[in-house]
């Protein structure tokens, strides 16, 4: 019997001292209101953490934008896919069969390499991944949208002095290590 009173004696003292950090949270609660509930859930650092720099979303949108120009119109990322004008025959077949130039593409990577820069400038410190996650994209999302960079980085890279200058293709291979987001080598 003493054994169990011993065993007994720290779980009473532990339930007791629960008991009273519930009482006094729920006081605490109740004499601020409900809206200071919300920030006892959730430490201020963790809410700051998870912003992202004003104006990111829609730098990364644009991003996920020329990215599909080059991915047949389709959707990066979980952002919606390039569309091109309704009128234009000529420009709807040159995405949808990737029978684009290599003056386009680089264009299309310097537009990349411009939204990048200034996703770069807003969130210093940040891998991409961290960022797409703080933008809520799932897994599959950010590994779409991470992948889709790579393929055009590769495909740029193939066209270099044929149309792509060396210049864009650095660029852009200097803004993918800043955001931690491997070379395709093969």
């Amino acid at each position: 019997m003493k054994d169990v009173l011993a065993w007994s004696q720290p779980r009473l003292t532990l339930w007791f001292a629960a008991s009273v950090i519930l009482l006094v949270s729920v006081f605490v609660i109740q004499s601020h209101g409900a809206s200071r509930a919300m920030v006892v859930s959730a430490p201020a650092a963790q809410v700051s953490e998870a912003r992202l720099a004003k104006g990111t979303e829609g730098l990364l949108r644009q991003t996920a934008e020329h990215l599909s120009r080059m991915q047949r119109g389709e959707s990066i990322g979980g952002f919606p896919g390039f569309e091109p004008p309704d009128d234009d025959d000529k420009y709807r077949r040159k995405i949808k069969d990737q029978s684009y130039t290599a003056e386009e593409v680089n264009h299309w990577v310097k537009e990349i390499n411009n939204f990048l820069d200034q996703v770069v400038k807003k969130n210093p410190g940040l891998s991409l991944e961290k960022i797409l996650q703080r933008q809520g994209l799932t897994r599959a999302q950010i590994n779409n949208f991470i992948e889709a960079l790579q393929e055009v980085h590769y495909r740029a890279d193939l066209m270099k002095g044929f149309g792509v200058n060396e210049e864009t293709i650095e660029t852009l291979t200097g803004l993918m290590k800043t955001l931690r987001i491997p070379i395709w080598t093969f």
